[in-house]
């Protein structure tokens, strides 16, 4: 039962097309990139309990010999124990680094993801762009070979010179060209897409562009994934500075037992590194300059991505401007072209003229095309840096 739901899922895909929000959680369900990524956030916490556990304890077996001339020898041992005990201070900041350290690397693995997610929406974007500009290309060489149809009976018949029949040839063999031109790069985009979604088998696409022709953009709240990362990293340079508040890093407590001869000795100890040549001051100072570059990276960052979406706000408005100029355009283009085919088939309108008007259209529906794809690669790149790929 199972295997039939699977072969009608594939050929209702295959017939209809699969959209792009459900292509889209098909990937971040059974994506590889996205499953190692998740796998190096559990690494980095086998590394923080390595970092954190406690060292073994180190034993000592000493066996002894009395009286050396070996005439009436005893033996004798020792027998001690040590263990490394860490200080408060350096203990509680490797506790913070470890904490920072998982922080960093969730960062990352968000700037991955919502790094991936940007570039399978844009390829997927050059996946649709092309797409129809080959379903467009090819509506063209349909009307270009129409035309090219009705020189060539007005050629014949004597009402046409050679130069115009040619010429409309020659166009309709252009756009010939263009189609197959066109349907390469469509169906080369189209595998890159199942092959990053792993698909076995060839599946449709539904064709429509992910993001509509509109000025308005929504006004996120959420951090950016390099804020983030750069958030992480102050946390982790002051955890360093943290461990640096104790002069001492650890100290060494130890218990013994020695049996000689004619005694017993019962030993305890305490070994405490001394910070007589240097109390870390370079350490601190080293990890307050790195404090002082992050927040000036932090604030240059703030500054530069508000800029961006500046930017891209103002373009997204001017190319939704530009689109319905172009739309508008296009309608007037295509009813005088409409107008100079019926002239022309009744011989009161030249060919020169109408070939003209319609390679014009031909350029304002591409422009169209071109700026549609241009406003949802805009948006894309807004949404990153608004953090709306971070879920």
């Amino acid at each position: 039962m199972k295997k039939i739901i699977m072969i009608f899922l594939t050929l209702s895909l295959s017939l209809f097309g699969m959209s792009y929000a459900k292509f889209k959680k098909h990937i971040e369900e059974n994506s590889k990139v996205l499953k190692s990524q998740q796998l190096s956030l559990e690494a980095n916490r086998q590394e923080n309990n390595i970092l954190l556990r406690t060292q073994n304890p180190t034993l000592d077996l000493v066996a002894a010999r009395y009286n050396p001339d070996f005439t009436d020898s005893e033996y004798g041992y020792e027998i001690s124990a040590s263990q490394t005990i860490r200080t408060g201070n350096y203990l509680e900041g490797l506790q913070d680094k470890a904490n920072a350290s998982n922080l960093l690397q969730q960062a990352y693995i968000l700037e991955g993801k919502a790094g991936y997610i940007k570039m399978l929406e844009m390829l997927y974007t050059d996946y649709v762009h092309q797409a129809k500009l080959l379903s467009l290309i090819k509506q063209e060489y349909a009307l270009s070979n129409k035309v090219t149809g009705i020189v060539e009976d007005r050629y014949k018949n004597g009402s046409e010179n050679k130069v115009a029949y040619l010429q409309a040839k020659t166009d309709t063999l252009a756009l010939k060209t263009q189609i197959h031109t066109t349907k390469q790069e469509m169906n080369s985009l189209h595998y890159q897409l199942l092959s990053i979604a792993g698909f076995s088998e060839k599946v449709s696409l539904d064709q429509k562009f992910i993001y509509s022709v509109s000025h308005q953009t929504q006004n996120a709240l959420k951090v950016s994934p390099k804020e983030k990362i750069l958030t992480a990293k102050e946390k982790v340079l002051a955890s360093q500075i943290r461990m640096n508040d104790s002069s001492i890093n650890s100290y060494e407590l130890s218990a013994g037992i020695e049996q000689e001869p004619d005694q017993s000795i019962l030993r305890f100890g305490i070994s405490i590194p001394l910070a007589v040549q240097h109390n870390k001051e370079e350490e601190k100072a080293l990890a307050k300059l790195k404090m002082q570059q992050l927040e000036l990276d932090n604030a240059q960052l703030k500054l530069d991505l508000n800029l961006q979406k500046q930017r891209l706000k103002s373009s997204i408005k001017e190319l939704s401007q530009q689109y319905y100029s172009l739309k508008k355009l296009e309608g007037e283009q295509k009813a005088l072209s409409e107008l100079l085919l019926e002239g022309y088939k009744i011989a009161q309108g030249s060919i020169f003229v109408m070939m003209n008007a319609k390679n014009k259209l031909i350029q304002t529906e591409k422009s169209l095309l071109k700026t549609q794809a241009m406003i949802n690669k805009r948006k894309i790149e807004l949404r990153f840096i608004q953090g709306l790929y971070n879920d």
